[in-house]
């Protein structure tokens, strides 16, 4: 009787470890989805920046216009696609299975002579976009953008799908203008 008890025991115990294995599994795929919906939707709201800027671009001011003397007042322009448009708006371009969303800030780089006055004296500027996944998952992540490269315009490029490319040439960095900076990147997984 004894030792029919002992084997129950440890047949009990035994059962509740897998059950927490498993579900330990479940939790850290769980949030590693979530994680990567999150870089995403990061990425996503990057593109989307770049696009507005390209469009947006002034030749004698840069994009002084979204932005504010030493960065006091961050800039999120309304006219970003998608920018702040919660999962299941309309206006959201990411699917709303995903429980997705970006907000997308422009800032003035720190070593811009006009940095303290809010101009943009070179035309260099930085695009901090926060993704936001299920379960509370957060990444962000920053692009240090130059408008143009060797006096080339801000406009999208005319290539379509050709080596490497994108549909706006954002694969060629003769069309997407120069990252002058290493992307960095923050991340708090699920909850």
């Amino acid at each position: 009787m004894v030792l029919a008890m002992v084997v129950l025991v440890a047949l009990g115990t035994l059962s509740g470890l897998t059950v927490v294995t498993v579900q330990s599994g479940i939790s850290t795929t769980s949030n590693d989805r979530f994680h990567s919906l999150a870089v995403y939707a990061a990425e996503s709201g990057g593109a989307s920046a770049m696009e507005f800027l390209r469009a947006n671009m002034n030749a004698t001011t840069g994009w002084a216009a979204y932005l504010s003397a030493s960065n006091t007042t961050v800039q999120a322009p309304p006219g970003i696609l998608g920018n702040d448009k919660l999962p299941g708006d309309p206006l959201n371009p990411l699917s709303t299975d995903t429980q997705s969303f970006y907000h997308v800030e422009i800032l003035n780089n720190h070593s811009d002579s006009g940095f303290t006055t809010g101009a943009d004296a070179d035309k260099r500027v930085v695009i901090r976009s926060t993704g936001h996944g299920p379960n509370g998952s957060l990444a962000i992540i920053e692009w240090d953008v130059t408008a143009g490269v060797g006096g080339a315009s801000a406009t999208p490029c005319g290539e379509y799908s050709q080596g490497q490319q994108s549909e706006s040439g954002g694969g060629y960095n003769g069309c997407m203008g120069q990252v002058n900076a290493g992307d960095t990147a923050t991340t708090r997984p699920g909850g």
